[in-house]
């Protein structure tokens, strides 16, 4: 005979000392409701997997844009100890990182950002620990660096906090004592209420605080994070035993009225809870889509609506997931397609050039040699604007006049687009200067995106307009309109998603690179269209800030 605290007997086991058939309604009961909250625990751990592992794919991508990127490189090949204000300015950005150390090839740690306690014990650290001071719960993530050659130059070690990677998500509504735990295998680091037993981490039942608690266990292999979603039995179970109870009472009062009753109210429960079981598993086979129809107001119908309510939020989740993954993903292609892209045309600009240099001045073919060693000008500058803004490094921006860059942009969009006959329109456009701060290349993208946009938009020859409205003393906008065909609404509204286009040859990543751009420099960009009334872009962007003496 079990005991709940206070020296008080479980509710099922009065019904079935007392009631003949008071055991199978319980029981039957009670199997319904522990099936209910293992299936929650089970959602409530699949849903703070799947957000760790957005996380994850976040700090992993922060942590791949340091070991790729130029001024980190050039760290390991000038020998210096100390770590480039890039790689201090992109670290201030990255709460969820602890710390970051710089390795050389030989193993010799050269700089640490945030806190080095995670490389090097000091003795603050020993006394801490001495103490019974709980140590900062932290995974590692280690990316190696090569160089073109595929030659080891180093590592970056990332110290990724437990705490910012799993997120405070609740476990089940309907208990009221819960809790989720997180637990780093290779390290034993734990984020979960102190003194929690090591069988939680094993799933299923087991006795804590003289409770009964049920636990499912999640486990991730990158990061290496078991994952574990409690809750005690007894709180949870308490509605259904209480019904149990309530036919229990019936039965005693009349055996005709006892099986009438018994009957309504097992058929009532098991089909009301046999529809959320059959929604969960279906849920836990993959369909996501599922849900249950929920007609009553009592508890059960409660529990019904908060599950529809959870697989809405999973869907989201889900969805959100996936375009956070395929942004990581664009930042490690493209770091891939520009090394693919950069060599080729290195040696293309290399043979070019000893032609241009070798040819009489008065050749005509020197334009066309001239022309084509702008056009590799012009693929370089993308490349590098297209890795720096899919990346989200930051540049070191300049004072610059804004038609420099969409003075280029124009430049190449009515080269490509001259056979088309389609135009581009600039009487709109003050002279300069229009000064603003950023990056050159960088900018001249920007505008060459959007403005490629808006030229496959217009028909043939068409005119691509572009105006600049100079009137706001802390910004520009410059506005970009197409003669086109506009867009529907529900294409409006996906616009900028990375690798959605409507156009068979598209890749889908203009629009997002130009609006990374946009966010690097301080500014937005803004959409407006319509079927049959083209598009119009506009693009704000801050003024350089002027000093004063």
């Amino acid at each position: 005979m079990g005991l709940v605290p206070g020296g008080q007997r479980h509710t099922a086991e009065i019904v079935s000392e007392r009631v003949p058939g008071g055991h199978w309604l319980s029981s039957s009961a009670v199997r319904s409701g522990e099936r209910l909250l293992q299936s929650q625990l089970d959602s409530a751990a699949a849903r703070s997997a799947a957000a760790i592992r957005q996380q994850w794919a976040v700090r992993r991508s922060d942590v791949l844009m340091l070991a790729t990127s130029e001024p980190v490189r050039a760290t390991l090949a000038s020998g210096a100890d100390t770590a480039p204000p890039y790689a201090r300015r992109a670290f201030a950005t990255m709460p969820g990182i602890a710390s970051v150390a710089l390795r050389d090839a030989a193993g010799r740690v050269r700089w640490i950002l945030g806190d080095p306690a995670g490389y090097v014990p000091s003795a603050a650290d020993s006394r801490s620990a001495a103490s019974g001071a709980a140590p900062m719960a932290s995974t590692n993530l280690r990316i190696p660096m090569t160089d073109e050659a595929g030659r080891p130059l180093g590592d970056i070690d990332a110290h990724i906090r437990l705490d910012g990677l799993a997120a405070q998500l609740s476990t089940v509504e309907a208990a009221p004592s819960q809790f989720i735990a997180y637990r780093d295998r290779s390290t034993g680091a734990l984020v979960g209420p102190s003194g929690v037993p090591a069988p939680a981490f094993n799933g299923g039942r087991f006795e804590w605080n003289e409770h009964r608690w049920m636990a499912v266990r999640e486990s991730l292999d990158d990061p290496p994070l078991d994952i574990v979603a409690a809750a005690q039995l007894d709180p949870f179970l308490s509605p259904f035993t209480g019904t149990a109870r309530v036919g229990a009472a019936a039965l005693a009062l009349s055996a005709t009225l006892v099986v009438v009753l018994t009957i309504i109210v097992t058929a009532r429960l098991t089909r009301s809870l046999g529809s959320l079981a059959r929604a969960a598993d279906r849920v836990s086979g993959g369909a996501l889509e599922s849900r249950v129809d929920v007609a009553s107001q009592n508890e059960v119908g409660r529990v019904g609506r908060a599950f529809n309510t959870m697989l809405d939020n999973i869907a989201r989740m889900m969805r959100e997931l996936s375009q956070r993954e395929a942004v990581a993903a664009m930042g490690e292609l493209a770091a891939t397609m520009a090394h693919q892209v950069r060599s080729p045309a290195t040696a293309m600009r290399i043979d070019v050039e000893r032609a241009y240099e070798k040819l009489p001045l008065d050749a005509p073919e020197r334009v066309l040699l001239a022309r084509a060693l702008g056009q590799l000008d012009r693929l370089e500058r993308a490349v590098t604007g297209s890795l720096r803004a899919v990346r989200g490094a930051s540049a070191e921006f300049t004072d610059l006049d804004l038609r420099e860059p969409l003075d280029r942009a124009i430049a190449g969009v009515r080269r490509e687009h001259a056979p088309r006959a389609v135009t581009v329109d600039t009487t709109r456009v003050p002279p300069p200067p229009l000064r603003v701060r950023g990056d050159v290349a960088s900018l001249e993208q920007l505008f060459g995106n959007v403005l490629a946009n808006a030229a496959q938009a217009s028909r043939d020859g068409g005119c691509v307009r572009v105006s600049i409205d100079a009137t706001c003393d802390s910004q520009f906008s410059v506005t970009i309109r197409d003669d086109g065909a506009g867009m529907t609404s529900d294409v409006l509204a996906r616009a900028g998603e990375p690798l959605f286009s409507t156009k068979p040859w598209g890749t889908g990543l203009g629009l997002s690179i130009a609006q990374r751009i946009a966010a690097a420099h301080g500014g937005v960009i803004s959409i407006e269209s319509a079927r049959g009334n083209g598009t119009t872009v506009a693009i704000h962007l801050p003024r350089a800030t002027v000093v004063t003496s």
